[in-house]
């Protein structure tokens, strides 16, 4: 089964911008339909994604409407899980696929995490929509892209983050075998793109990865999946 068409979505009650977007932008034969839910059951948010069902099941029962509940009291969580959702819909082996984000709709912290997490993954977007409040019509909108170069120390230290902190930046030069000059200087970099946080602690120095460096993490191995491992 090819999904070649990935639509994802915030949902509240109403269910105008989705149905809108289905319509404009089409769907066909093993498309998906992914529609972000706080976790908290309500009725009328199932009956909302009921009547959507209903809608693409009159088209063709092989397209797929996946239902993702988020935990809105953890915006950073949101954010990454968001980032994963963008990333496996659009792999990078499979550039035909086509993913269209609607940022209208559902609860507000829903709805700020995924404007986040598609500025930071515009290039993997094929179509961002809007619903107007004003003319209660569909637009499509440019997002800017944001582009982030890291050289290879770098990811490799924001990829040690994850897997050690909390922890040193003589502890990152040991486990990755190089200097702690080197590791200070591209620390310092990451530092001042707000991927890292570098705090005093005695006679060291502690290194934490932000939520910025975690999704700048997430987009480095979404692109390159065997870096990771090849990096050490």
């Amino acid at each position: 089964m090819i999904i070649m068409k990935t639509y994802i979505s915030p949902l509240g009650f109403e269910t105008t911008h989705v149905i809108s977007l289905i319509v404009k932008h089409g769907i066909e034969k093993y498309d998906k339909v992914i529609l972000l839910r706080p976790e908290a059951s309500d009725t009328r948010a199932d009956r909302a994604i009921k009547d959507i069902r209903d809608v693409v099941a009159k088209i063709d029962r092989t397209i797929i409407v996946e239902v993702v509940h988020v935990d809105h009291s953890d915006f950073g969580a949101m954010i990454l899980q968001f980032v994963d959702l963008i990333c496996e819909a659009a792999p990078a082996v499979m550039p035909e696929r086509k993913v269209i984000v609607n940022l209208s709709g559902g609860p507000r912290e829903v709805l700020v995490a995924l404007t986040i997490a598609a500025l930071s993954l515009s290039e993997l977007i094929y179509t961002t929509t809007s619903f107007s409040d004003i003319d209660f019509e569909l637009l499509e909108i440019e997002l800017p892209h944001i582009a982030r170069n890291l050289d290879k120390k770098m990811w490799q230290i924001l990829d040690d983050l994850i897997k050690h902190e909390p922890t040193t930046l003589a502890d990152v030069a040991t486990r990755l075998g190089v200097s702690g000059s080197t590791i200070s200087r591209q620390s310092a970099k990451l530092a001042e793109m707000c991927a890292v946080k570098i705090t005093p602690s005695g006679k060291s120095k502690l290194i934490t990865i932000t939520l910025s460096g975690k999704m700048l993490l997430k987009r480095l191995l979404h692109e390159s999946p065997g870096l990771s491992q090849c990096g050490r």
